[in-house]
């Protein structure tokens, strides 16, 4: 074990960066009094110098902590101290030695991992305010990006309807990710008014330079949290008080870790390492919910309940427009979806290939965002080389996509593991034919009509059935008018349902 002093140097050495020029005695004094008042009956008079006066409320909390023996205690003096959330094993290890040895061990313990956090992921220049049992949505990727793809769609659907209609707080984190803090202005704005102009003020906000710190807290996860931030939420989840919930969008990154980037699982299992001790995991589909029922029904191996896993299905809703649908000059076939293996977009372009090579006429636009080079990449540049119609977008606008879907004589989205599928529900919901997948989420969506279905492993299938699309009016007409008839679950529905599923206490046999 390294001595605190030796410890300190190095980690004060292996990130000078990290050094703040300002006075940091200040806001740690604020920090303190802030966790004193939550916890203390009774906190102790304010002294000078601030040094001392931490020195005094440091040692009030710690003996209070002896007495009461309540991890949530210790784990919210750590986060003071540190201006960053502990790791669940920081605060195990802190409150063992916080109430078995002596006062002046347990300090310099508690004060040797503080300034090893403050100085790796805190941020000891912030005060920080206490949030006494609100809900707190972590909105930070959708705040701080602009990336517009399937779960930013839905925090940016979710979110603006949960303002109007709830009370709640949301946050992003500091930039070493070691705390949550307030949001911008123009953050709160990109997810609560995402593609309207930004005007100052023009949406609530909190400050972006206090930490916000949840105690008996609702905590909401809408997105994948990032992997260095696993960690505390797992402690938040597991041992502060807090109860964690979050939208379960599928589990691809363990089930199909070949059709992704070789990063991506490593990620997800940090992830699940919050959820295993989370409270709800809120399903998009029923084959999303399966999967994370699964993965708590695993948990008993290590003696966890495991979240309460439930389903809160996404809707396709699309918004209403006039006039008839855009005019192309030849059958025009759109496949929506960000660039990666496991959606397939290969076996598209090879189906397409063939089709062509057969004297059909047709164009095919690919519409999609993030993924890496590819295979398909390839593919496409050669085809183009050779004339053959084809267009890449990235980055388009809600009403550039929507004029696409309604451009298109039918889309084709045939993933080989998804989690909702929501092309092809935002295809139909405009009445344009789908092609997809026979299996998982989007069979579910298939099953209320305008989806032509394929097994997307069979290429000779796939080409047979988008030769059917390409040249069978009627079969087309028919898609169409089953679309347009289809039941209609709106983003309303889903926000309404989803904000009790993760917000509320369940019940014990909930669970």
């Amino acid at each position: 074990m390294t001595s605190g002093v030796a410890h300190r140097e190095a980690v004060t050495h292996r990130d000078p960066s990290r050094r703040p020029s300002t006075d940091l005695v200040a806001p740690l004094r604020q920090r303190l009094r802030a966790a004193a008042e939550v916890l203390l009956e009774e906190v102790p008079p304010r002294i000078e110098p601030a040094a001392n006066d931490c020195a005094v409320l440091l040692d009030a909390v710690l003996r209070h902590i002896r007495l009461r023996r309540d991890r949530r205690e210790t784990w919210l003096l750590l986060t003071a101290l540190s201006a960053s959330f502990p790791s669940a094993d920081q605060v195990a290890d802190c409150h063992r030695l916080a109430i078995s040895v002596p006062v002046g061990e347990a300090l310099d313990w508690l004060l040797d991992v503080a300034f090893h956090n403050a100085w790796g992921s805190g941020s000891p220049e912030l005060e920080m305010d206490i949030v006494v049992g609100e809900i707190v949505v972590d909105v930070d990727f959708c705040a701080t990006s602009d990336l517009h793809t399937g779960i930013q769609r839905v925090v940016r659907e979710t979110l603006p309807r949960w303002q109007r209609d709830h009370d709640f707080l949301m946050v992003g984190w500091t930039e070493s990710s070691g705390a949550f803090r307030g949001l911008k202005d123009y953050e709160a704005h990109r997810v609560l008014r995402w593609g309207t102009p930004h005007e100052p003020d023009s949406a609530p906000h909190t400050d972006p330079h206090r930490l916000l710190v949840p105690w008996g807290c609702a905590v909401v996860l809408p997105e994948n949290p990032e992997p260095q931030r696993c960690a505390a939420l797992a402690a938040m989840a597991q041992v502060s008080g807090n109860r964690v919930s979050a939208i379960g969008y599928d589990c691809i990154p363990v089930v199909s870790p070949e059709l992704i980037h070789p990063g991506l699982p490593d990620r997800f299992v940090r992830y699940l390492s919050v959820l295993k001790h989370a409270e709800t995991v809120a399903g998009i589909s029923v084959s999303a919910t399966a999967e994370f029922a699964g993965f708590a029904a695993m948990l008993k191996s290590q003696g966890l309940a495991g979240p309460r896993v439930v389903e809160c299905a996404l809707p396709a809703e699309v918004p209403a427009v006039d006039g008839p649908p855009p005019r192309t000059a030849r059958p025009r076939i759109v496949s929506v979806g960000s660039f990666e293996p496991r959606k397939n977009q290969l076996a598209v372009l090879h189906a397409a290939r063939r089709l062509w090579r057969e004297g059909l006429e047709f164009e095919i636009d690919f519409v999609g965002g993030g993924g890496y080079r590819t295979e398909f990449d390839v593919l496409r540049q050669r085809l183009v080389d050779e004339g053959r119609p084809i267009r890449v977008r990235m980055a388009i606008t809600d009403e550039e996509l929507w004029e696409t879907y309604r451009s298109a004589r039918f889309t084709v989205f045939v993933s080989l593991h998804e989690g909702f599928g929501l092309p092809v529900a935002e295809s139909v919901a405009f009445g344009t034919p789908a092609l997809t997948t026979s299996f998982g989420s989007t069979a579910e969506i298939a099953e209320e009509g305008g989806v032509l279905q394929v097994d997307p492993r069979d290429d000779e299938a796939l080409v047979d059935a988008m030769r059917r699309l390409i040249v069978d009016d009627a079969l087309v007409e028919r898609l169409r008018k089953e679309a347009l008839h289809r039941p209609r679950r709106t983003w309303d529905d889903y926000a309404a349902e989803l904000w009790p599923l993760l917000t509320a206490v369940p019940r014990e046999d909930d669970r």
